[in-house]
């Protein structure tokens, strides 16, 4: 599968989900100011749906881009795998949500840690994708708010 059919599978399948397509994932993902603290993947993942959406739109709109000059076939499967990724609940939104609902039922859990994926293949993702993910001084503040609440409510029901 080329470019920008992996791309068109991805945008509907992401329309399905938002309305709007890659570019409501994507602004999904900037709504949410401290995914990248339950998502290892969160800030990588976002990087590659900007640079395709990128890529997308040059290819759609320019006359000297097209795939051959734009694109590899590492990114066609790196689409793929995230449309994968997406339908196993394994993507940076379902993985946050899942975390924060986790975090919302167990009152009593205090420490905020990030998710890994599992079973995802490595070979699929880019070098940079591979980088260690640095907490940012936010995250550390969200923790730090997350295990005060918890403890207030503890507090609260003793």
């Amino acid at each position: 599968m080329g470019f920008m059919n992996a791309y068109k599978r991805l945008d509907n399948l992401c329309r399905d989900m938002n309305g709007i397509g890659v570019s409501g994932y994507i602004k999904d993902m900037e709504s949410i100011v401290n995914g990248s603290c339950f998502v290892s993947t969160w800030k990588a993942d976002y990087s590659q749906l900007k640079h395709y959406r990128y890529i997308r739109n040059q290819i759609a709109h320019e006359n000297y881009a097209d795939e051959s000059n734009m694109c590899s076939a590492q990114d066609t499967v790196w689409l793929e795998n995230f449309y994968q990724r997406i339908l196993t609940l394994r993507d940076p939104l379902a993985l946050y949500y899942k975390t924060v609902k986790q975090n919302n039922t167990s009152k009593m859990k205090v420490s905020v840690t990030k998710i890994q994926p599992e079973n995802l293949n490595a070979s699929n993702y880019t070098d940079t994708d591979k980088l260690p993910v640095k907490r940012s001084a936010g995250c550390a503040v969200f923790a730090l708010l997350m295990v005060i609440g918890i403890a207030l409510i503890v507090l609260s029901f003793s």
